[in-house]
């Protein structure tokens, strides 16, 4: 009789449920056993910052499969509270720790997937957490930070405070749970600015958002030392600058590292990245042993750099790989484009692909358009700004990054412009996409049309185009430039570019003989039509030296 293969499972999160779940449906035979460090399995990590701030009312709801309702269903077996303390792989075997015991002991596989998942980055001043000092990687953590929240506002006193030691992902989305309550929140980053994988030309938007709702950030700096502790509490800490900031609590959102140790001792080969290297078949270099999820490498399709983006999405696609290549199938990871949401408050920051800023790092002829158009036709009610910017090749035209920030809308063109992506389509080419419309939903010309539509006049020399940062250098070295306002004077009093000459666009073509031809002349309205077609007018009569402000005055303000 034929022994069944033996699958053992690290991890029972996003990839390792995925990979059990698709052995079973390959392999009825197979002997499944996963082992996990925590006591949850299963669950909606991304969820836990709208269980804090109680948009999601019962923990319960985020965890998507039970231990026993798993095994049950797939015929396996889950061990929780086991950790893998070492590999073995010349004689196909694992150290595992009980967590509940401390007992060790070891088991054999056939096949060994590893979906250990990420560790968050320790600071130096962090050590054993104090009471009032938070992460929020697991269930545990979540349920803890609202009990302790829970618990001041028990004790409400006025001028309450919240530190966020970084601006990535989780701490934003946190700021639901501390602006609700009441709290003052400062957040210090030590990049040049919040979600350093965007571009400034979205965040700036962001920024400028969260300082009008009263947050104070701290940019370039970090937290080096708590400077004062009072009833097992830390109060209050000190940056690298030398700011002293007072807190009633703590969050700490550095980001996370790969747990790879056992891995990487026993010999399995880690990329540069600092995670677990894997082919396409999700195998490492050791045979028998495949990898998934946050502790190993994606390929980005578009860049090629191998790392780990931490994202759900990416782990299930990689853990359903691993798991049909472990029963015996041989399909492969293609990589991803990166997609990406993050809610912060009321708006939506999404980006795939590359920035502007990676997209110039490997190629000389990237580009980028800004955008400003509403999320469905604006005569029906409810239309939201979008703030889009896309990134691509101005030679073959090839799209290589999207970002956007609004209230609504956003993810649908992200979406969009991802299968754009993944099909290879130019940027012109999304001019003549069909894309669903009713005023409540869209436009009759999409902004991804108007995208396309922008690159094609692009393409064809109709159009040339100048960035704020570029016009900002200008003034600043005093260049000989005319500054070209085409809105209407009650537009131009309520706020415009210093030293821009007003003349609306219904009363241009009388007026244009005030312009100087020989000046470069930059053009802009509130979001680029109208500055598009005064462009056509000077053109048309001759003008050479003539761009549009890229995005026009909404790009120049930022503001949603």
């Amino acid at each position: 009789m034929v022994r069944a293969t033996k699958v053992i499972i690290i991890g029972a999160v996003a990839a390792g449920t995925a990979a059990a779940v698709k052995i079973r449906r390959q392999s009825e035979d197979a002997e499944i056993v996963i082992y996990e460090k925590d006591k949850y399995i299963s669950y909606g990590s991304c969820g836990l910052p709208y269980f804090v701030s109680g948009e999601i009312e019962k923990i319960d709801n985020l965890i998507v499969n039970t231990r026993e309702r798993f095994e049950k269903r797939f015929n396996l077996k889950v061990n929780v509270f086991h950790e893998m303390t070492g590999i073995k792989p010349e004689i196909n075997q694992i150290n595992i720790r009980d967590l509940n015991t401390g007992k060790q002991f070891s088991d054999r596989y056939d096949k060994l997937i590893i979906t250990a998942g990420s560790v968050p980055i320790k600071l130096k001043f962090d050590g054993n957490l104090m009471e009032n000092i938070f992460i929020l990687k697991n269930i545990d953590d979540a349920v803890n930070l609202k009990k302790y929240l829970d618990k001041l506002d028990k004790n409400k006193k006025p001028g309450r405070s919240a530190l966020l030691v970084g601006g990535g992902f989780i701490g934003l989305e946190l700021l639901d749970s501390f602006l609700g309550r009441g709290y003052e929140v400062n957040i210090v980053e030590k990049a040049a600015q919040m979600l350093p994988m965007f571009d400034k030309e979205i965040i700036g938007y962001l920024e400028k958002y969260l300082i009008e709702k009263g947050i104070k950030l701290h940019m370039e700096d970090e937290v080096s030392r708590v400077t004062e502790v009072k009833g097992g509490r830390a109060v209050s800490v000190e940056t690298l600058k030398g700011k002293v900031l007072r807190s009633d609590i703590i969050f700490l959102a550095v980001g996370t590292k790969p747990d790879v140790k056992p891995a990487q001792d026993c010999g399995i080969k880690i990329g540069r990245s600092g995670y677990i290297a894997v082919d396409e078949y999700m195998k490492t270099n050791i045979e028998n042993i495949y990898a998934a999820g946050d502790c190993c490498e994606c390929e980005h399709r578009i860049s090629g750099v191998k790392r780990s983006y931490n994202l759900a999405a990416i782990a299930g696609r990689q853990g359903r790989i691993a798991g049909i290549n472990a029963a015996g199938g041989r399909e492969n990871f293609r990589g991803s484009v990166v997609n990406s949401i993050i809610k912060v408050l009321d708006l939506s920051i999404t980006k795939v692909g590359l920035s502007f800023k990676e997209a110039a790092a490997i190629d000389d002829a990237s580009d980028y358009i800004e955008l400003h158009e509403l999320s469905h036709a604006g005569y029906y009610p409810g239309a939201d700004m979008i703030h889009m910017m896309i990134i691509f090749n101005r030679i073959s035209g090839r799209i290589l990054g999207f970002e956007a920030i609004g209230r609504n809308g956003a993810d649908k063109r992200t979406d969009v412009i991802s299968t754009a992506i993944k099909g290879n389509l130019k940027l012109w080419e999304l001019a003549d996409l069909d894309l669903c419309y009713h005023p409540a939903y869209g436009s009759a010309r999409d902004p991804v049309n108007i995208l396309g539509m922008i690159a094609e006049n692009l393409k064809k020399g109709e159009v040339s185009f100048i960035s704020p940062e570029s016009l900002k250098e200008k003034i600043k070295n005093k260049e000989k430039i005319t500054i070209l306002d085409v809105r209407t004077g009650e537009e131009y009093k309520r706020g415009h570019i210093d030293g821009a000459v007003n003349i609306h666009i219904d009363e241009f073509r009388e007026n244009m003989d005030k312009l100087d031809a020989g000046r470069e002349i930059i053009i802009y309205c509130r979001s680029g039509y109208r500055a598009y077609q005064v462009f056509r007018i000077l053109k048309n009569s001759g003008f050479k030296n003539i761009k549009i402000l890229n995005g026009s005055y909404l790009s120049w303000i930022k503001k949603i």
